[in-house]
Order: structure tokens, then sequence, then C-alpha cells
């Protein structure tokens, strides 16, 4: 399996679904309009679960403690609401979203945050080897709403309720990139639902930025995390327990798959392939002009030796105004 060959897949043109996730009505109702997805949602489904195959029977043994001792019931009920329209249980339904804490090594990605003056533009290429090009055709965007306002907003898949790239409007965006340590995992918190609750509940960037150095996590990390002042983008490198800050005095930062700060114990890994040379390329880039806008980013993200054959997702979050610029590959 050529999970790491860095060539592109054409840009697919069609245009991206978005979905309104009422917060004010209850968890069971949020998700309904997943009625009308429900083989894409089911198709999604079978695509995550079939990774764990020969583990599956064991982590769903777990299943019950975690529920009981880790998860808030808003979150079980949401599960329970997607489980209604699918053909698996809810706790199928809760393995498959929580892919990253036990399969993170399927993941890539390279992300930038670029403050121009008038705005910061985070940006990312969401890279996850999927059979079927199936995360990509099933990309969509999902605007939660309190009070009939934009709270924030997320790019992710029917049947998926936490956020691994996510903005709030005029206070911050982030997006996880993988890596991995020796750091033994916790039970704890998982990190797909720790960045939706800082999108739900971080009224600034300074917020997020707490939440995410200190709430104990499942597993491995990186969070490219940046506001709208011009000094406002960090790497928070985490472990479990352990917690590092990487900043610049430059007018942006890049993050790949590897860490910079944290002594993580490790020689090379899969995530580290290509890590390094899409990372100084990115930076390399940056350095040539600073994008002034949405295509210019994307330019950097689709360049060849960024963007890779895994890329499914390339995004730029606009921080000021939340407007979010979205291809899937």
């Amino acid at each position: 399996m050529n999970v790491y060959l860095c060539l592109m897949a054409p840009v697919e043109t069609t245009p991206i679904r978005e979905h309104i996730i009422d917060l004010d009505l209850t968890p069971h109702e949020r998700w309904q309009f997943l009625s009308g997805y429900i083989t894409d949602m089911d198709e999604l489904l079978s695509c995550y679960l079939r990774d764990f195959e020969g583990a599956e029977s064991m982590l769903l043994a777990g299943m019950i403690e975690y529920k009981k001792n880790i998860l808030p019931a808003h979150y079980l009920e949401e599960i329970a609401c997607v489980a209604s329209f699918s053909r698996f249980s809810e706790d199928q339904v809760l393995l498959a979203n929580l892919y990253y804490d036990i399969l993170k090594l399927y993941f890539g990605c390279t992300a930038f945050a670029v403050n121009t003056g008038e705005t910061t533009f985070h940006c990312r290429n969401l890279d996850w080897h999927t059979e079927n090009n199936v995360l990509s055709r099933h990309s969509m965007i999902f605007d939660f709403r309190h009070d009939g306002e934009t709270l924030f907003k997320t790019v992710g898949w029917p049947g998926f309720i936490g956020a691994l790239s996510g903005t709030k409007p005029g206070k911050f965006s982030l997006t996880l990139n993988a890596v991995l340590s020796q750091d033994p995992p916790e039970v704890a918190f998982p990190i797909s639902f720790l960045l939706r609750d800082v999108l739900t509940s971080a009224d600034s960037y300074a917020d997020a930025r707490t939440m995410l150095e200190q709430t104990p996590i499942v597993s491995d990390c990186l969070i490219l995390l940046s506001g709208i002042g011009a000094q406002e983008h960090i790497v928070i490198e985490r472990t479990p327990r352990r917690a590092a800050v990487r900043e610049t005095g430059e007018q942006f930062i890049a993050v790949t798959n590897d860490y910079k700060k944290l002594q993580n114990g490790t020689g090379g890994n899969i995530l580290q392939a290509t890590s390094c040379s899409r990372y100084d390329r990115a930076l390399t880039l940056l350095r040539e002009a600073i994008p002034q806008n949405n295509e210019a980013c994307l330019n950097i993200l689709q360049d060849e030796d960024v963007a890779m054959q895994i890329t499914v997702q390339q995004m730029v979050f606009n921080n000021k105004t939340g407007e979010i610029s979205l291809l899937r590959t």
C-alpha cells in the first residue's frame, strides 16, 4: 500500500454539501437530516470499521466503562441519533467516531496559518488513506448554530459528530495533524470531541489555547491553532499528558507530522516518511510570497511537494469572516 506517495489526484469541483446543526435542539434531534444520507453514512462507517477487523470485539468490550466514565451524555445521545439511521449499533458508530485515537497511523496532513495584515488564513490538507475515495466524496460542512447564529463550522462527513477541522468566526480556527510518540495512551477524552468542545465553549484564542494544552487526551496529536491577531498562530504538540507550544516570529507557521519541541523518544515512523519534506516545502513557499487570498493559499496546498496521493480535502478558513473554501481531491 503506497500510503505516502506524494502525488495528488484531480480536484473535485462538484458543490460541497452544507448542513445546519441546531444546538438549541435536543441531542437526539440535531442530526435528523442524516435520514437522507443513510447509504453514504453506512459506506463511511463500513470503511472506518473495516480497519478494526480482528480487534473490533475487544474494542467494543471496553465501551461500557468508557461511555460511563469519560463521555458526556449529550455526545452519547448524538451517537444514538446517528445510529438510529444506520445499520450499525451505537457502540459501532462510537468506535468509528474514535478512529483517530485508535488508528491515527493512516493520517498524514500538512497545515499552515498565515496572517496577511487583513485577516488570518488557516489552511490544511487532510491526508487520510481510504478505499474508493469515500472520505472525499462524502465531505460536508457543518454549520453549528445557537440562537439562530453560527457558533462555529466544521469540515466532516455524515455520521461523524466530532471535529478534525473547524473555525469559530472572528475568534480562531483549529486543525488536527497526526503524530506518534512512545508515551502510553490514556483512558481519557477523545481528541475529536475535545476539538468540538473547544469550538463550542472557548470564547477566544487564549481560551482555546488553554483547553488544548491542559486537557488530558487519549493519544498523541499536533494541533494548529490560529486567531485573528498578528502573532496568534501556534502549534500545540501533545501526548496524552504532555504539551509543548511551538511559536514563530514570522507571519506564518506550518505543521506536518513530527514533533519539533517535545522529546518523543521515537525514531522514524510511517507518519514521518514525508513529513520533513512537506514541511520544508510549505515554509519555502510561504517565505517566497505571503498568500493574500484563498486561491494563493490553495496553490500552496496543491503544490506537488506538499499534496499527497492520499489528500482527500483541501481547505482554507478565513478566521475573521468564518468563510470556508473547501475542495475535494
